[in-house]
Formats: structure tokens, sequence, C-alpha cells
């Protein structure tokens, strides 16, 4: 289950080798799809549609561990489960599946705690920092709450874009031999 690297080129290819684009393709192609699939379950979520949304981080599926868990399923696909390839995509895999789901989580959480801070002194109006000049005692920046991702999240994305890796491989046999 390896990619012919020794594979000649027809003259047309310019001697690209189609099977190593395919290989970098894939995830970047799982990568749109997931913010694409954002918007829709955004608007279920929130009942509105914003392009702002399409780059947005957090929330469901992430976007972290689809592109990671699509390298992963390339490397077990191609190389196998022994190989040196597999090991180093999952190890990597893994940490962005732990930071998403942990330490980006709980960044988001300290960004709203800290909104939160900021908006009852705003309804306070300013009492404690009356002796501050009025440009200073405006708000002038909310903090980006929405960063991490719940568990659940993680393992749909992880899921989800692994099958979906897998199909795309499927659909496309030309560029690559498994």
């Amino acid at each position: 289950m390896t990619i012919s690297r020794d594979k000649v080129a027809d003259e047309s290819d310019l001697g690209i080798d189609w099977s190593m684009i395919k290989l970098f393709m894939i995830p970047l192609w799982v990568g749109f799809a997931i913010q694409c699939i954002k918007l829709v379950v955004d608007f279920f979520v929130e009942k509105k549609v914003s392009r702002s949304h399409l780059w947005m981080s957090g929330g469901f599926p992430s976007v972290h561990s689809g592109i990671a868990a699509s390298v992963t399923m390339l490397m077990l696909l191609v190389y196998w489960v022994d190989s040196s390839e597999f090991a180093l995509a999952f190890t990597f895999s893994f940490l962005f599946w732990y930071d998403a789901a942990n330490i980006r989580f709980e960044a988001g959480q300290h960004a709203t705690f800290l909104n939160q801070i900021t908006q009852e002194l705003k309804e306070l109006n300013y009492m404690i920092f009356q002796w501050m000049p009025e440009e200073s005692r405006t708000v002038r920046h909310i903090l980006k709450e929405r960063l991490g991702h719940t568990v659940l999240e993680v393992i749909g994305g992880i899921i989800f874009w692994a099958v979906l890796t897998r199909l795309l491989i499927a659909l496309v046999p030309r560029l690559i031999i498994l």
C-alpha cells in the first residue's frame, strides 16, 4: 500500500507527480469543507448566517482536528500503520486534538470571563475609574471567545473528516495508487 514514486509522468503532465499533489490537496479540501459545514451548523444553532464564520475558529466541526485527521488517514492508507510517516502524523495530530479540546477551549472560557468583567465595569459606569480621562475608560477590544472545541466537537471532527479523506481518495483514483 504505497505510492509508486518511480511512475513516469506523461509529457503532457510536465513531469508533475500527481500522487504527491493529491496528498497535499486532500487535507486542504477537507479544511475548506469543514469551514463550509461550520456555516450550516452555525445557521441551525444561531439562526443566522455570517460569512465571518467561514474563517472563525472554534465550534463544530473542528478544522484543526479535521485536517489533522485527514493527514493521519492519508499516512495510514499510503504508508500503513507500522510506518514512521504514520507515527509522526498521528503524534502531531494528537497534539492538535489535545490543544483544540483543552488549551484553546480554556482560553475561550477565560476570554468569556474577562469580557463579562469588562461588561460589568461598563455597566457600573466606570465608577471605579472616574478619575481617568474619558478616552482611557472606553472599552476598545472585546476578546474573541470562540477559540477551542469541546471533546465531542474534536472527536466528531476526527471521525467525520477521516471518513471524508478516505472517500476523496476513492473518488480520484488517477492520482493515487492504494
